[in-house]
């Protein structure tokens, strides 16, 4: 049934969202569509396009690079939400409860990151890897160690070099917003608690995180997805090397529609990594969703 205030004032609402669906649908939807579409052809961006069926499909399956793509894209996802919803977690709490001075300066310090660009995160971060004068070998040789690292060349340290520094720019954006949260439960909850005698761990397990469950989700998605579409921290580090040991899926699109011109194949992988991200998201919902019905 259609409630009364709905009905009134349905010509404002059509008003004030209607440019915001637009701008979805155009900015979203359609590019989703022509993707879709484009998956089925072969397509240089000049020529028109010539439709092969799940050719495409067949060859990005087929790729020796596709197993090792997705590998990194879930390492990827997984060390980054772990790092930035773990530590975020922790420090967001630490701002909520901390009565000392001096608050404000390391919030504001743990945030500076976020707003740098990316390409001078991945510059400073190369200079704190680089093998020769990097800041983490040069303390290595300071303390006489001959203990030496090329982390940005080695397969394994490379992906996780590219992550820890992707981790460390966006923690403190997922530090803010659940910061944010905590600072929103009602502050009786915690005035009852006392009365039973709670203390602080009970009331964060008890209380607050189950309070800020819908939120933490949100960041969770955020992190996860994040994982299997980030690219400018990888193209600007390592350029998906040495060989194939960091390449993701977005750099397997990046090389598909810009070194080889296939934008029929790069639109496959596009609409790979929707899939991936939207059924990732459904089961981050579903898990998710027994909290919210109990809280």
């Amino acid at each position: 049934m259609i409630s009364p205030l709905f009905r009134k004032s349905k010509p404002a609402l059509v008003a004030f969202t209607a440019p915001v669906l637009i701008l979805y649908t155009v900015i979203l939807i359609i590019p989703l569509i022509q993707s879709v579409i484009y998956s089925f052809t072969e397509w240089d961006g000049i020529n028109p396009a010539v439709f092969v069926g799940l050719e495409n499909y067949l060859r990005l399956f087929a790729s020796s690079d596709l197993a090792i793509s997705i590998r990194n894209s879930l390492i990827f996802s997984l060390i980054l939400t772990m790092y930035q919803i773990g530590v975020g977690l922790f420090f967001a709490f630490i701002f909520a409860n901390a009565n000392i001075k001096g608050t404000q300066f390391f919030k504001n310090v743990y945030f500076l990151p976020v707003v740098l660009s990316i390409s001078v995160v991945s510059q400073l971060w190369i200079s704190i890897y680089h093998g020769d004068f990097g800041l983490i070998n040069q303390l290595a040789k300071a303390m006489g160690l001959s203990w030496r690292q090329y982390w940005l060349n080695e397969p394994v340290k490379g992906l996780i070099a590219v992550i820890a520094a992707e981790s460390w720019k966006g923690m403190g954006y997922h530090m803010f917003i659940l910061y944010a949260a905590m600072k929103n439960v009602p502050h009786v909850y915690y005035e009852a608690s006392l009365i039973d005698g709670a203390n602080r761990n009970q009331q964060f397990f008890g209380i607050t995180l189950p309070l800020i469950i819908p939120t933490l989700k949100m960041c969770i998605i955020m992190c996860v997805t994040f994982g299997f579409h980030a690219f400018e921290v990888i193209f600007l580090m390592t350029k998906g090397g040495p060989g194939n040991y960091t390449h993701t899926l977005s750099i397997l699109l990046y090389r598909a529609m810009i070194r080889l011109r296939s934008y029929g194949y790069g639109s496959t992988v596009a609409v790979l990594i929707v899939i991936i991200c939207v059924g990732l998201m459904l089961i981050i919902n579903k898990l998710t969703e027994k909290f919210e019905e109990i809280y």
